[in-house]
């Protein structure tokens, strides 16, 4: 039987006028999402920044705005003759995105909009028990944590577009943590189990450290298109990789992993800065030296590395003595990945940042004295937030890149 050419025609020319109007979409859509929070596009600015004409631009507004992507303003009163320019603006609030710090020693969220803006926090109490296979008391914490975000926040589950959990764990571009590891296992996170009963949820893991690097990208402190790399230093070293602007995950999702420390004299292991503050704090107290750090220490209780660092700045001893040590051992670990990666920049991060600030520029010294690169050395301003801050922006980012597949639930 002979089908007329223009009739065997029809799918492939229906399929390419599909793909061209959600070109278009995606390309108006990006455009209004660059513009800052509380301004807006008339059809006339969107007109000159696609190259689009009138009619294509404002039937792809009318779509965008059935589907409650974008909000179109109040009408202006007109300038001169004809009708007034209509002002379009992204739907802030249409969906949220959770970012969890999914950790080794506690657990943090935070939900926040489509502009990034913090709405919620959350958390838990966790602490790993690496000789317990089972996930049942992470998954369970997990769920805690976005649960208080959301109440926090006020923000209804239906309108959850995607959940990223930064774990302290190498991960592959696919999504996959290498086995053989007991410690990364335990860290891994049962997506199925934490996220039961919201199968519309879409959600991902990646490196806390990377996410780490994807946050100061964007802080001010380096050059988002240069090299540079953010070295977590609080239980356990971890580093984010940024070359040229682009972020290195390795084959496996093993850039950055630090394990190779177990070889360096002088660092012996991945542990940073809290638990050897600790371990050291009651090391001086049990030999009897006297020290602030005695108070309210006890087998369960242990300094901080915050209260190490304050001691340290009101001049204790030991405190001095140990903050020393802690800033020999991160110049070893920065003159490895200065002589390995020669960033332009390596930027200290999480909570224990801020206390490292003070010691940037002293750390820098003891690095330019055994590295042949040696890197500007600085404390992140994010602090315990750096890891939630990535967690936030690689969600975003996705739901950015997927956004016409995405239904968006209206709020009640």
């Amino acid at each position: 039987m002979n089908v007329p050419e223009s009739r065997r025609a029809a799918p492939a020319a229906a399929s390419s006028t599909n793909m061209l109007r959600r070109s278009n979409a995606r390309l108006i859509l990006d455009t209004i999402w660059q513009v800052p929070s509380g301004s807006t596009l008339t059809a006339n600015e969107l007109i000159s920044s696609t190259s689009l004409t009138r009619a294509t631009v404002l039937g792809v507004c009318d779509d965008l705005l059935r589907d409650a992507w974008i909000v179109e303003e109040p009408a202006r009163a007109a300038t001169g003759k004809g009708r007034p320019a209509r002002h379009f603006a992204l739907n802030d609030n249409a969906g949220y995105v959770i970012g969890v710090d999914a950790g080794y020693s506690g657990i943090r969220s935070v939900a926040a909009n489509l502009r990034g803006d913090v709405k919620g926090r959350g958390g838990a109490a966790f602490a790993a028990d690496l000789d317990d296979p089972d996930p049942a008391p992470r998954t369970a914490a997990l769920q805690r944590a976005i649960d208080t975000t959301l109440d926090d926040g006020g923000i209804d589950p239906a309108q959850v577009l995607t959940v990223c959990f930064g774990i302290p764990a190498p991960v592959s571009r696919r999504g996959t943590i290498p086995t053989g590891n007991p410690f990364w296992e335990r860290m891994s996170v049962d997506r199925a189990a934490v996220l039961a009963g919201r199968p519309h949820w879409r959600s991902f893991i990646e490196n806390d450290a990377n996410l780490a690097a994807l946050a100061e990208r964007y802080n001010g402190t380096v050059d988002p298109d240069g090299s540079f790399l953010v070295l977590l230093a609080g239980e356990r070293f971890g580093a984010g990789i940024i070359e040229d602007g682009h972020l290195l995950h390795g084959s496996l999702g093993g850039g950055g992993e630090m394990h190779y420390l177990d070889l360096v004299e002088g660092v012996g292991s991945p542990e940073a800065i809290a638990p050897l503050a600790r371990a050291w704090a009651s090391d001086a107290v049990a030999a009897g030296r006297r020290t602030v750090l005695s108070k309210g220490m006890s087998k369960k209780t242990k300094p901080s590395a915050e209260a190490v660092f304050a001691a340290a700045e009101a001049g204790d001893a030991v405190a001095l003595e140990i903050v020393e040590r802690l800033a020999e051992r991160l110049s070893r670990v920065i003159s490895t990945l200065a002589s390995l990666l020669n960033p332009d920049t390596v930027v200290i991060g999480g909570a224990v940042a801020p206390s490292i600030a003070r010691l940037a520029e002293q750390i820098e010294q003891k690095v330019a004295a055994t590295s042949h690169f040696p890197p500007r050395v600085v404390a992140s301003s994010l602090a315990g937030d750096i890891v939630l801050t990535g967690a936030v922006n690689a969600a975003l980012d996705r739901v950015r890149r997927n956004a016409l597949e995405i239904e968006l639930h209206r709020a009640p």
